[in-house]
């Protein structure tokens, strides 16, 4: 269903910068939260706030609407043809998922199709109110009522002409049997839409006056009626009676009917009222002289809606809007013969019999059902402030304080006495601990002087101290008392845990493991189940076994900070509950199936100071703003059959926001869609339950695909990244609550820059295949040059022989001759003479770069034989003509690049420059330098 399109919670939150987090203040100081521009909201003036759909709320103002979850708000101005924008007076929305908004200025429609209010009906001039039915919208204006059905308009005049004053509708209303009822100026009607019949109410009359009526609601047969200038009028349609309600201010600005049957009043001047509706008696009074919850800023209001979890939503004048913060009713605050404890800071609490006793940051209070009577008992009284502890013990109870010692009180004679006798020392002691010993029935009271155990048979001297100078209890004030099942005392102090035996009747020496627990200080204990001791000292939680088999500490599901909150109770059905300052969390034995239940679900207060399991299966626990208590079988029916769901805002794909697109199709289909490009596109989002409470510390958990559990706190997004392609289910709740589970489809399609990739990368892997290709056949290639190569050397190197033989049989004329002068003894010092000469004529002359010169040319030059100048090379240099000239032409080559040659030439032609024919200068090259010219050139950084 198309609820709501962008109106819906993501783009509530494309807006996020409009918003602000709210806080509520504790209870007996809480007022109502104020909204104004400077937390999002779009105009300062409120005229009416409505609920959709989907549970988000809808306010029309002086600057258009907003949209709002809780946290944040989206605004949406509506701007008339000159780019002006214009105040909302009402807002309404059809079956069909379409929203209107009446303007001074005409008619505007919001669909799932358009992300944007359009003008609509230019024909209506004026709307003044707008009511739904079906997919029907009835708009009453300065000229009538309008009916507008699939785009087709059908108009009712009331008055003479059209011009006529009558013809104003000023408010529509519709009963359970489908009629429209409508105020016009002085006169109330009702249409039936079945007939098009139209009846008229004369209220001239009734009123004893022609009075100008503003707003209205009905309630069976009694219709309340707003004036301007004479307050608030109920008229008994059966009976045709009208009866002023005095007291409710001159001008009512709004009037509605709520679901719980109270009918919410606005005036402009004396505040909001919520009246009963049968008995028109007076509820609640919202005003500025109040104090709490009933204070407004101003008594000016627009408009006052009452909505069906019970919160009040008041629409000021130049103040903003006012409300009330959701208080769920799964913990009930306590509550007998009339009196509620709500508001109360209560340290302790002790129900006995037809006697409730509370232990209060200042006193205590005692509550008799059977008397019918209360006393409130001052620290004066008690001789100290703070009731840490209230226990029953043979007659009497024993008010345990912080600073004052213990007190009696007597539950016959309701009066208070100190300790006499023996037991007189425990008047001036803080107080830690008082508990009953379950198998001798002995009194057990820790305080700042140690331990006293109190027989149950009462005899003087009989009282048994343990102090650190004649036990071995660990120093400090005794905080908790735990037995175990063998009857053995676990005494928590201020700096450990000492062990009374019951066997030894003393504090045991050397009780426990070297790595035990033990020294952990302001500890405080908890027999569970199967006799498992646990123990407690703020975020730290700790157990041991009987007989300390084994122990250690359990990891807590979640970090806590909870510094002074030590309370805990083990139900006996599976689960631990532990106090905490963002209220009482629990989860099972294994730290698995964590639920946190706070001011949402009707626990108060931010400080839990005891929780009790009486034998019914009732959970009490005492707060800083009351006593409060739910059964087992309230939370069970509460898991699974709570009225909202969580929902997801902060949405960001990547780094952005989601767009309108994505907001139509999580708005119609709960579907988020993620590209895909190698790896998938990361979302986060923050989940939020639609309630309306205070949302502060709430834990909330999510999974994918059916997968395990994994709890996120408020504030803190849910990260999504790493998916598959395909469609994946998140589904998000709050932590341990089924039935406030939402399910968002998560489709992740390939992105056009995963095509264009994929085109690049396989463009790449050809490439690179045709590189490889290429470079594997350029080796096979440079294989068979390199073997040409050798064999063009070795063939040169034949035929250099070849000459000089040739030259050698010329100058002998015989083989024999030549074979004798290649056995010939060379004069090294005469060839030493010729070489030098040599050089120094190829040096001076450069000779070398000509490519046809001979070595009988050079014989020539230095008046010997070829075969002579043969000798010298072959005999004397180790080496023939060719190798000896080619080193000259290949220093002057490097010569030329290091000059920068190779700028003008290229490598054959300055090659042949230096006298290098084209067939030997890269065999030649490669033979003297072991690499091929271009190889040489790139390791010494010369590009050509």
């Amino acid at each position: 269903m198309c609820d709501r399109l962008l109106l819906l919670l993501p783009v509530l939150f494309l807006m996020f910068s409009h918003g602000s987090q709210l806080h509520a203040a504790p209870i007996g100081e809480r007022t109502m939260q104020r909204l104004t521009p400077s937390d999002g909201l779009a105009g300062e003036t409120v005229y009416q706030v409505m609920t959709d759909r989907k549970g988000y709320k809808w306010i029309a103002t002086t600057g258009g609407v907003n949209i709002y979850n809780g946290r944040y708000f989206m605004t949406m101005r509506i701007l008339n043809d000159k780019g002006r924008m214009l105040e909302v007076v009402s807002l309404c929305e059809l079956d069909n998922s379409h929203v209107y908004a009446a303007t001074k200025e005409g008619l505007y429609e919001l669909t799932p199709e358009n992300h944007r209010f359009e003008h609509i009906v230019p024909d209506i001039k004026r709307p003044l109110t707008l009511l739904g039915q079906g997919d029907t919208l009835y708009i009453g204006s300065e000229q009538g009522l309008d009916i507008l059905t699939d785009g087709q308009t059908k108009h009712i005049n009331l008055g003479a002409n059209h011009e006529s004053l009558d013809n104003i509708v000023r408010h529509l209303v519709n009963d359970d049997k489908g009629n429209i009822w409508f105020l016009s100026r002085h006169d109330l009607y009702r249409y039936q839409p079945k007939t098009s019949h139209l009846d008229c109410y004369d209220l001239v009359a009734p009123m004893g006056g022609r009075q100008t009526l503003t707003r209205f609601a009905m309630s069976d047969s009694l219709c309340y009626i707003g004036t301007r200038s004479n307050g608030l009028y109920v008229y008994d349609l059966r009976q045709q009676t009208m009866r002023h309600i005095d007291g409710i201010g001159k001008i009512v600005t709004s009037v509605q009917r709520s679901a719980d049957g109270l009918i919410a009043v606005a005036t402009d001047g004396d505040g909001a009222w919520l009246l009963d509706a049968q008995t028109q008696q007076a509820v609640s009074h919202f005003t500025m002289t109040a104090t709490g919850e009933l204070q407004l800023p101003t008594n000016a209001l627009y408009s006052f809606y009452h909505d069906t979890e019970g919160n009040n939503w008041i629409g000021t004048v130049r103040y903003g809007l006012v409300h009330s913060q959701h208080r769920g009713h799964l913990f009930q605050p306590y509550a007998i013969d009339g009196l509620t404890v709500t508001g109360m800071n209560v340290r302790s609490f002790l129900i006995h019999d037809h006697q409730t006793l509370l232990g209060l940051q200042d006193g205590l209070l005692l509550i008799d059902s059977q008397r019918h009577e209360r006393r409130h008992y001052t620290a004066e009284q008690l001789g100290g402030h703070i009731v840490n502890n209230i226990c029953y013990w043979k007659g009497h109870y024993y008010i345990g304080t912080f600073d004052g010692g213990i007190r009696l009180l007597d539950p016959r004679t309701l009066t208070v006495s100190p300790l006499s006798g023996h037991l007189s020392p425990l008047n001036k002691t803080t107080v830690g601990d008082i508990k009953v010993h379950p198998k001798d029935s002995s009194l057990w009271v820790g305080c700042s002087e140690g331990l006293f155990v109190i027989p149950a048979a009462d005899a003087a001297g009989s009282v048994r101290q343990f102090t650190e100078q004649n036990s071995a209890i660990t120093g400090g004030i005794i905080i908790s008392i735990t037995f175990d099942n063998d009857g053995n005392a676990w005494l928590c102090g201020q700096k450990g845990i000492s062990l009374y035996s019951r066997t030894s009747h003393d504090i045991v020496k050397d009780a426990f493991p070297k790595d035990f627990f033990n020294g952990e200080p302001y500890m405080r204990g908890f027999l569970g189940h199967d006799g498992i001791i646990y123990m407690r000292t703020g975020p730290q939680l700790y157990y041991s076994t009987k007989g300390m088999k084994e122990y250690g500490e359990v990891p807590l599901p979640l970090s806590l900070t909870d510094k002074w909150c030590r309370a805990m109770v083990d139900d006996g059905r599976g689960h631990l509950w532990l106090a905490t300052e963002r209220g009482l969390l629990g989860m099972n034995y294994e730290g698995h199936g964590l639920v946190l239940l706070g001011e949402g679900e009707g626990l108060m207060g931010d400080q839990i100071s005891e929780l009790r399991i009486d034998r019914e299966g009732r959970v009490w626990v005492a707060t800083s703003e009351g006593l409060f208590s739910a059964t087992v079988k309230d939370f069970r029916y509460f898991t699974t059959h709570t009225d909202y769901k969580v929902t997801l805002y902060n949405i960001r794909k990547g780094s952005d926001l989601i767009n309108d697109g994505e907001m139509q199709l999580l708005a119609e289909r709960n579907e988020i869609r993620l590209s895909w490009n190698f790896r998938s596109q990361p979302l986060q989002a923050e989940p939020l339950l639609l309630d309306y409470a205070r949302q502060t510390g709430r834990l909330y958990e999510y999974c994918l695909d059916g997968g395990d559990w994994q709890s996120v706190d408020d504030g803190q997004p849910i990260d999504v990244r790493g998916l598959l392609m395909g469609t994946h289910q998140l589904t998000i709740r709050l932590a341990g609550i089924s039935g406030t589970e939402t399910t968002y489809k998560l489709v992740v399609m390939p992105s056009f820059w995963f095509f264009f990739e994929l085109a690049v990368f396989l463009i790449a892997v050809v490439s690179l295949w045709l590189w490889w290709t290429l470079r594997k056949n350029t080796k096979v290639l440079v294989a068979e040059r390199n073997e040409i190569e050798d064999a063009l050397i070795e063939s040169e190197e034949l035929r250099v022989k070849s000459e000089e033989f040739a030259a050698a049989l010329q100058e002998s004329g015989s083989i024999d001759s030549l074979q004798k002068y290649q056995k010939v003894k060379v004069d090294e010092a005469e060839c030493a003479d010729i070489v030098k000469r040599m050089k120094e004529y190829l040096e001076r002359e450069r000779v070398f770069t000509n490519a046809d010169l001979k070595m009988k040319d050079l014989a020539d030059v230095l008046h010997l034989s070829a075969p002579k100048l043969s000798q010298v090379f072959n005999i004397y240099l180790k080496e023939n003509y060719y190798e000896f000239i080619n080193r000259y032409r290949l220093d002057e080559f490097k010569r030329l690049i290091d000059a920068g040659e190779y700028k003008r030439y290229t490598i054959t032609a300055l090659s042949e420059q230096c006298g290098f024919k084209k067939s030997n200068f890269f065999s030649t090259f490669r033979k003297v330098e072991g690499v091929t010219p271009a190889e040489y050139l790139k390791k010494h950084g010369v590009s050509v």
